[in-house]
């Protein structure tokens, strides 16, 4: 006998939540997306939903509420499978555990586990019957996750993120007393890249039928099959959602049909659902209230183009660092802005937006001679091919950098070469701060360092408000020689 599955998905959600409207026509949201599945479900037998991560960090709602909020629209959106991404840690994973059992529906991850126990720390797969037919989904996250969870000082060094090729061999060792699956489904959050090369390596034996990816925001216009697998993305946002229709044969045990389309989520094809209405505007208006009032107003819309290089926006942030902060110089890692463009008029919500963290705030006091060897280990070779962290730094320092020969040939503050023994202080984060050997090539009891302040924003808040206007001055502060 021939079975028909309905298998909706959807991945980096990013708190769309509200969606948007053009031509007078609504399309995405929280609402209209939920519509869309229960409509699906009703209309069509054997409907399956599944979220492939990243459905935080990206509105002001699910940063104001940490995730509290979002995970009650998830449960509204009751999808019956919940793989983990990597912004699902962007509050701590101790909040994920907690945000966990406010979920009414499965999480999983294969290959985040906690290493003593050699055990997952969130079930590694969830199995669904869906008449007659078992289905196995396993969720794989991207190994970059672990800088995240480096920071959290009680738990950093009792988790690790496994290759996700030989974890998924590990649970692909089914005890023969279990009866396997007849589908199996990957719910990756690695991006589409890393899908090719997993779905190129993966075993015949292990009978991967699909692979449901999500991280690189990919909005594909068709499946693509490698190996033998089909890959499917249903790029970022609400705004549209994955459809895969398969045949399952029974007789034969295995597809015998795959076809997949990426469908628009909007009002022509869907219905609100009234009670994520209801709480879409009791959330946006206390959010409202708090975020709308004005800091400062920029002459116009800084950009951000790159995360290995210098540009508008981290130069600007570098700067509202030292100037709020008060140090000699701001050193800032190029991720630690979350925002594409910034102005002309800087509102509460937008700062928040940029900065959705609270990052500790720390100087550390160190000799001009230190310094200078601080700056030479910052502009290795690593930092400029994109393996590595890019920091920024404030206007206050100029460097004049030979790129052919990889060496730094001057470094200037506030206009002058750093005396080799005079002291000078260098504000960082807690994200640098937790990673002074990778990023500054600093060890954690060289130098002294002294926190000046629990929270980054409020600070910046302050100094903006004091501003009325504020202007990016000093671009081009690594001059090329």
């Amino acid at each position: 006998m021939k079975k028909h599955l309905v298998f909706l998905h959807s991945n980096d959600i990013h708190g769309d939540f509200q969606g948007k409207e053009e031509n007078g026509l609504r399309t995405g949201g929280i609402s209209l997306l939920s519509g869309f599945v229960r409509k699906t479900k009703r209309e069509e037998k054997n409907v399956i939903y599944t979220m492939g991560g990243d459905l935080f960090m990206g509105s002001v709602i699910d940063t104001e509420f940490r995730g509290l909020s979002t995970i009650r629209f998830a449960n509204a959106l009751q999808p019956d499978v919940f793989a983990i991404g990597n912004h699902e840690l962007d509050y701590g994973l101790s909040h994920l555990l907690f945000l966990e059992k406010c979920a009414d529906f499965p999480i999983i991850c294969a290959n985040l586990t906690v290493r003593e126990l050699n055990r997952p720390l969130f079930s590694p797969w969830k199995d669904l019957v869906v008449d007659g037919v078992k289905i196995r989904f396993i969720g794989l996250l991207t190994e970059s996750i672990i800088g995240k969870i480096q920071q959290e000082d009680l738990i950093s060094g009792e988790v690790s993120v496994r290759d996700v090729y030989k974890e998924l061999g590990r649970v692909m060792k089914i005890p023969k007393n279990e009866e396997p699956a007849d589908i199996t489904i990957l719910l990756t959050h690695i991006g589409l890249e890393d899908d090719r090369i997993l779905a190129e390596k993966l075993l015949p034996e292990w009978k991967i039928d699909m692979i449901f990816g999500g991280h690189s925001h990919s909005a594909m216009k068709e499946a693509e099959v490698v190996n033998g697998i089909p890959i499917v993305q249903a790029g970022s946002g609400s705004g549209q959602i994955g459809r895969a229709d398969v045949v399952f044969d029974q007789a034969e045990k295995r597809v015998t049909d795959f076809l997949w389309q990426l469908i628009p989520v909007t009002e022509e094809n869907s219905e609100h659902d009234d009670l994520l209405d209801f709480y879409q505007e009791r959330y946006a208006r206390e959010v409202d209230s708090k975020y709308d009032r004005r800091l400062v107003l920029l002459p116009k819309t800084y950009t951000l183009n790159t995360y290995h290089n210098e540009t508008e926006i981290l130069d600007l942030f570098a700067d509202l660092y030292q100037e709020a902060f008060k140090t000699d110089v701001f050193l800032l890692s190029s991720n630690g802005v979350r925002t594409r463009a910034f102005g002309p008029e800087v509102t509460r919500r937008d700062l928040l937006m940029a900065l959705p963290y609270d990052n500790e705030v720390f100087r550390i006091t160190m000799s001009g001679e230190r310094l200078i060897r601080m700056i030479t280990y910052m502009l290795r070779k690593e930092a400029w091919e994109g393996t590595h962290v890019f920091i920024l730094f404030s206007g206050t320092m100029k460097i004049w950098f030979d790129r052919e020969n990889r060496c730094v040939k001057k470094v200037t503050l506030f206009g002058k070469e750093p005396e080799p023994e005079h002291l000078y202080t260098v504000g960082i984060t807690s994200y640098v701060r937790k990673n002074l050997r990778a990023f500054l090539g600093i060890d954690e009891d060289e130098l002294p360092i002294e926190k000046l302040a629990a929270s980054d924003r409020p600070g910046i808040e302050s100094f903006l408000l004091t501003q009325e206007f504020y202007e990016l001055k000093d671009q081009g502060r690594v001059v090329f020689c």
